[in-house]
């Protein structure tokens, strides 16, 4: 079945890794046949300022930027989400993109007082790099993985398919990270 991807990184360096996981994701999902398109967030268009308002119902209001990201979203199968870990988060931009655009009403919504996913169908991939050793990633990380499967992604519907992460990454050779780069395409070809 032919999908339609939407890739987001966030990484402010473009020599970041990240982006050179996106790019492997990218090449193989097309390579299968699937349609892709990569949101970089510190270089896209449809720039977003940090979310703020006086009275929650001021989100219902859109904005060129947000109408477009979440058609986007919606037009996508999958979603593959792609960041290094600071401060055990990612970095502030794209939780500012998921802020800004898992809104209520489109993303979920309330009822009876329980909170309904609306991206039900979707699935999702997150990768993340990071410098600490796996031991002290799900030590104190752990929650990490919690916030994205059932937090974010989970509360919207949205099925993730895997967590990924590449640990001490200053630490890894070219061979390593390449094989990392291996395991990325593998998913992305399915």
């Amino acid at each position: 079945m032919k999908k339609n991807i939407l890739i987001v990184t966030a990484h402010p360096s473009s020599r970041g890794f990240t982006h050179r996981i996106a790019e492997a994701y990218k090449t193989a999902s097309e390579k299968a046949g699937h349609t892709v398109e990569l949101m970089d967030l510190y270089k896209t268009d449809l720039k977003q300022d940090f979310l703020r308002f006086e009275d929650p119902h001021e989100m219902k209001n859109g904005s060129p930027a947000r109408d477009a990201i979440q058609a986007k979203i919606t037009l996508a199968n999958e979603l593959v989400f792609v960041h290094p870990m600071w401060w055990v988060s990612p970095p502030a931009i794209m939780k500012n993109f998921l802020d800004n655009n898992l809104s209520s009403g489109f993303a979920f919504k309330y009822e009876n007082g329980r909170p309904k996913g609306l991206l039900k169908g979707k699935t999702a991939r997150v990768y993340i790099t990071c410098d600490g050793p796996m031991w002290l990633y799900w030590m104190i990380a752990k929650p990490f993985w919690t916030i994205w499967n059932f937090g974010v992604l989970g509360f919207c519907g949205v099925k993730v398919k895997g967590i990924t992460v590449l640990d001490q990454k200053f630490k890894r050779t070219d061979a390593e990270k390449e094989a990392f780069l291996e395991k990325v395409r593998i998913h992305a070809g399915r």
